[in-house]
């Protein structure tokens, strides 16, 4: 399982202070528990976004480390 996936910002931020001297306190690393639902938001702020012309076609899908299979994302 893809590590990103099971951390939260307080144990990484101390660890990375830990492992190589830095603090992060500070930085929200964006942690998310429903890999599905992160990527439906990440496409709906897209869609919304007047930075994106209405004709760009917005898809999202999900890559599995352990198995190389990918699944399409529908809002």
């Amino acid at each position: 399982m893809c590590q990103i996936r099971t951390f939260e910002n307080g144990p990484f931020q101390e660890y990375l202070k830990e492992e190589l001297g830095v603090d992060v306190s500070d930085q929200d690393f964006l942690p998310f528990q429903d890999i599905e639902e992160s990527v439906c938001e990440d496409m709906q702020l897209l869609i919304e976004s007047p930075l994106i012309p209405d004709d760009v076609i917005i898809s999202g899908a999900i890559y599995d480390v352990d198995t190389g299979s990918m699944t399409v994302v529908e809002l």
